[in-house]
């Protein structure tokens, strides 16, 4: 199964503003913020809720997901937050057809850790040896809002961290 090319590098940190910064000197910018987000998810088959602050850019077609951790339920976060590791912590995958690629990853060896509901999108996150893999469905409504992030990020003024949308 081919799927495809890399759509999201996600990165965790306890300091979204200053990773933010740090990612903007290095030409990538500038972000979306949203702050306080609440999730529904399953993790290892556990109900939970989990809480996060973003930001999100593009850096081409890629998108840039910087991730802070606000709540201690099981998230495919947690382990890290608790252990003080931050930097890179998933590659995303979207893909046409979310059970194939699944059973695809499985295959592989690796494990359906987390199903996330939120936004009107489904997110999962697989588990392996590969290390955590994002396998996202395409979206309409999300992909609208994903091209007014990229729009901001090719018009971008090379200085600006955070992306005001409001205009």
């Amino acid at each position: 199964m081919d799927f495809g090319p890399i759509t999201q590098l996600g990165y965790l940190t306890d300091k979204l503003d200053k990773t933010a910064e740090a990612w903007t000197k290095l030409g990538v910018g500038p972000f979306t913020k949203m702050s306080g987000v609440s999730m529904p998810a399953t993790m290892d088959g556990e109900t939970v809720e989990i809480k996060i602050d973003l930001g999100l850019a593009y850096q081409g077609d890629v998108q840039i997901e910087l991730i802070q951790p606000l709540c201690d339920s099981a998230s495919p976060y947690r382990e890290n937050k608790r252990a003080g590791i931050w930097g890179a912590h998933h590659t995303q995958f979207t893909v046409e057809d979310l059970d194939a690629a699944i059973a695809h990853c499985e295959t592989a060896g690796m494990d359906m850790a987390c199903e996330i509901t939120s936004g009107g999108g489904r997110y999962i996150y697989m588990r392996g040896a590969a290390g955590w893999v994002e396998l996202v469905a395409p979206n309409a409504g999300l992909q609208m809002f994903f091209d007014m992030i990229k729009k901001s990020c090719a018009d971008w003024d090379g200085q600006t961290v955070w992306n005001d949308m409001t205009g």
